[in-house]
């Protein structure tokens, strides 16, 4: 029996053991808080849970609060969601109690945030779809509502507004109205008065493109048909008749049609029928037709008929939409036609032909013509004619000759070439009406009578440049030839080599290569050309002048496009580097002036000056002793443009590169050229006695040679100076008792400062260097070697060894605890506890608890409550965590997942 206890006592040992072990547990996040946006894919790995006491063990991780919004991956720690959030619906922050087994939990803030969403046109789906179709009247009110757009915004909830208008509004068949907008806020379309429905006017239809756009800029949109519908609105309108009159004879038989009266409606299937609006006895109308009958004789003889008579006659639609329409008849009374020749009177009448030369008073035409009735004499009487006509030709009233006028002359060529003359014969004496009427057409031919005509030659001088294209033209000349189907052509004069002219079109251009510095190009020409007709009947001649003008097309040429100079770094300011020789070959002033002008770098913008054509140093002298020119390779490359003075401007590059050689110019120094050293006796050999800095600013920059030249330096000597560096360093031991202090002259000499190597010129300086020797005290150095772990490692030990004295005291009590003489170091509890100590001690107002809580009449409390302070057997929480980026304290349940904060 006493065994079985002590295997439980062992056992509760262990357990408690392992929870000062797990107390050590310490949770690290990758992340917290976490802002996951919303819409965000499920999957999505958030954070990452780590606790190295626990890492690479399975089932090492889990959530304390249930959720079913969130998984973390036992074994790594992974935290990731399990849905796509809201932000609209959803909780906006979860905390989620990350636990490894240990005492310490971690708090992990999961904060959902929200991201614009595009607004959702899809409440109509045949607006989203671009189907939605509706129909109004072309007569629909302005300003009624039409439609409404219906969008909605999850964002709405957060204070996002919507935005309505209109993208595109096309209309058809009929395009370009824009008759309707849309409210911004309330999203109803109505028209709005720019342009009216008018379906007659082809606006049968219209697409809008409506938008919903949110306060960040995301919209959705859809398309509205909107199907006009036709009404008939429109008044029939009449086509008049010319000047509004009908004219008839006396003779027109009853039933024969006078005229149709015709009204047209832009309203689509609509019909018109017509009507008198007084009633009418002598004329009929037919109601659908419009067609005017007459009904009774309209003989002028009757004394009750009239020579005039007014109609008015209504247009009536099937919308009963009307219009009026009032003209005149006139009836014309008859008498018995003049006989006139059938050539002159039927068709197109008489057609002569007369040269363009014909002389004043020649006979043209007579016009055959007599009235039947005895005694009666016609005339002839011009009723119009063509323009001009009656200027040029006369017609005798009585005989009916037709004849050329005295003035002014026929000219086919400025003159029509057609007149035309309309005779009415009527009975002398007005007794009647003309009796006939016949049109006498007068032809003029043309005759060859004119000679070219130059339109267009130049006044002054026409100026070219040399170097145009062959074929270039220079000039058209113009010239007409009066005379109708007479072509004109052109010619020069003489041999022309330089230049060639079009015969047909009169272009002059260049036929020959162009070049003012050839010598034997002119630079000048008067140039003799003709203008002539078909056959050369006739010409006309004419003269031009054309003056050869410079082009800058040469640039300037120099003797040599590159130099290459090489001069040593001391060379002095003002030193001519070289004299650039150019020529330019234009031929005149302006385009063979010659500048130069160097283009250089800012780093030898004061090396180098140029002067006219003369490049010399300066004003600064040349410096071989720099680094930015160690990286130019220790040369210049200068480039002058030599330009000339024309238009363009015309250049040459010529390029200089200038090879710089360096020159031993400067000493070795130092910031002193003494030195004093300590050093202790007894120092070993290879001892650090000091070191002397000199300095060269030659190029390449210190690069210098110690060497010790002189001094006391001992017998066998002492010390020895690394030539590169100046560091002095002991060959042997001092010894105080043989020379306490020693005098080294140390020489430093420069290297490759010169181009060629030159022993001779080679620049130095000396240092006095003294060393003084010092007593030394001997001192006993006893080297201890120890082990020397990572932090971490005391760590672990100092816990291990606390937890295992521990556990030797609880086996020593259980041991022990009921000897007589123990009991001072191990007391008895003779109290019976109904649950496990907790961390703290006593209670308020007692003593310290004492009494064997491993009991096996105990019943151990497999979870432990870790915290202090009251206990409701309703809300029990059993742990506590911390979140490291709030520093707040929550209190948990395991099981049921309750989280409650501490107050701060």
């Amino acid at each position: 029996m006493r065994k079985a206890g002590l295997a439980m006592n062992i056992f509760r040992i262990s357990l408690i053991c392992t929870v000062f072990l797990y107390t050590a547990a310490e949770i690290q996040m990758l992340i917290n808080p976490v802002n996951l946006p919303e819409n965000m894919l499920p999957g999505t790995q958030l954070s990452r849970a780590y606790d190295k006491d626990v890492a690479g063990k399975p089932d090492a991780y889990h959530f304390l609060n249930k959720t079913k919004d969130f998984i973390i991956d036992a074994s790594s720690g992974i935290i990731t969601s399990t849905k796509s959030f809201n932000y609209e619906t959803d909780p906006r922050r979860f905390l989620l109690i990350v636990d490894t087994g240990g005492f310490v939990r971690h708090v992990l803030t999961i904060n959902i945030i929200d991201v614009p969403e595009p607004p959702d046109c899809a409440a109509d789906p045949q607006f989203s779809l671009g189907t939605a179709t509706l129909e109004i009247d072309e007569d629909y009110p302005l300003f009624q509502p039409i439609y409404r757009v219906t969008a909605t915004d999850e964002d709405s909830s957060n204070g996002d507004r919507l935005m309505y208008s209109i993208e595109t509004q096309l209309s058809g068949p009929k395009k370009g109205a824009n008759s309707f907008g849309v409210d911004s806020v309330s999203g109803i379309v109505s028209l709005r008065g720019n342009d009216t429905l008018d379906f007659d006017a082809g606006y049968h239809v219209f697409q809008l493109t409506l938008r919903a756009t949110d306060t960040t800029g995301l919209f959705c949109q859809g398309t509205l048909i909107i199907k006009i519908r036709n009404i008939n609105d429109e008044k029939p309108q009449f086509e008049p008749f010319p000047l509004d009159t009908i004219n008839v004879t006396e003779k027109k038989t009853v039933g024969e049609i006078i005229a149709r009266v015709k009204a047209t409606d832009q309203d689509e299937d609509s019909s018109i029928t017509y009507s008198f609006k007084t009633q009418q006895g002598m004329f009929g109308l037919d109601p659908f037709t419009g067609i005017i009958t007459l009904l009774q004789p309209l003989n002028l003889d009757n004394p009750n008929n009239s020579k005039t008579y007014s109609l008015e006659i209504e247009a009536r639609d099937n919308g009963n939409n009307t219009s009026t329409y009032m003209f005149t008849i006139f009836v014309e009374n008859i008498d018995d036609p003049i006989i006139c020749d059938s050539s002159f009177s039927i068709a197109a009448g008489v057609s002569v032909s007369v040269p363009e030369n014909v002389p004043a008073s020649a006979f043209i035409y007579m016009i055959l013509a007599r009235d039947p009735d005895p005694g009666q004499e016609v005339e002839f009487l011009v009723l119009k004619s063509s323009v001009k006509a009656t200027a040029y030709f006369t017609l005798d009233s009585y005989s009916g000759v037709i004849s050329k006028t005295t003035e002014p002359p026929l000219d086919y060529e400025i003159n029509p070439k057609h007149f035309q003359i309309v005779v009415a014969v009527r009975n002398r004496g007005n007794l009647s009406l003309e009796s006939c009427t016949g049109t006498i057409t007068i032809n003029i031919r043309n005759v060859n009578d004119e000679s070219p005509v130059f339109r267009y030659i130049p006044d002054a001088p026409i100026n070219i440049y040399e170097n145009l294209p062959v074929g270039t033209k220079l000039v058209k000349l113009t010239a007409t030839d009066r005379d109708i189907g007479d072509s004109v052509h052109y010619e020069f004069i003489g041999t022309q080599k330089e230049f060639s002219i079009n015969e047909d079109s009169g272009e002059v251009t260049i036929a020959y290569p162009l070049d003012y510095e050839n010598a034997a190009t002119p630079h000048s020409w008067v140039l003799y050309f003709r203008a002539y007709d078909n056959g050369r009947v006739h010409s006309t001649t004419g003269t031009l002048t054309v003056i050869l003008q410079d082009v800058n097309d040469n640039p300037p040429k120099c003797i040599q496009d590159i130099y290459i100079i090489e001069l040593p770094e001391n060379t002095p300011a003002d030193t001519l580097l070289v004299s650039l020789t150019c020529t330019d070959k234009d031929g005149t002033v302006s385009n063979n002036n010659i500048t130069y002008h160097l283009i250089i770098d800012a780093f030898a913008k004061e090396t180098f000056t140029l002067v006219n054509n003369k490049l010399k140093i300066g004003p600064t002298h040349l410096d071989y002793d720099n680094a930015i020119f160690a990286g130019m390779h220790f040369k210049y490359i200068l480039f002058v443009r030599v330009s000339d003075e024309g238009s363009p401007v015309l250049s040459t590059i010529i390029t200089i590169i200038i090879r710089v050689s360096r020159i031993n110019e400067f000493d070795p120094i130092g910031l002193t050229s003494a030195f004093t050293f300590n050093i202790q006796e007894n120092s070993p050999a290879d001892t650090l006695v000091g070191k002397i800095t000199f300095t060269d600013a030659d190029w390449p920059f210190n690069n210098i040679k110690y060497t010790i030249v002189g001094g006391i330096l001992g017998s066998p000597p002492k010390f020895y100076i690394e030539p590169d560096t100046g560091v002095i360093k002991l060959l042997d031991s001092p010894d105080r008792e043989i020379e306490s202090q020693y005098k080294i002259l140390v020489r430093i000499t420069d290297l490759d400062n010169d181009a060629v190597p030159d022993p001779l010129r080679q620049r130095s300086g000396t240092a006095q260097v003294t060393v003084n020797v010092l007593i030394t005290t001997s001192v006993l150095i006893k080297i201890s070697y120890y082990w020397s772990p990572d932090n971490w490692i005391p760590a672990v030990l100092t816990l291990t060894g606390v937890l295992f004295v521990m556990c030797l005291y609880a086996v020593a009590w259980c041991l022990f605890k009921d000897a007589p003489s123990c009991s001072r170091f191990f007391p008895h509890c003779h109290e019976h506890q109904r649950n496990p100590p907790t961390l703290t001690a006593k209670e308020p107002g007692q003593g310290p608890r004492h009494g064997n809580f491993l009991n096996s009449d105990q019943k151990p409390n497999t979870k432990p409550n870790l915290l202090h302070g009251n206990h409701q057997p309703s809300r029990v929480y059993d742990g506590r965590a911390i979140d490291p980026v709030t520093g707040m304290e929550y209190l948990f349940n395991s099981q049921t997942g309750e989280v409650k904060m501490l107050s701060s």
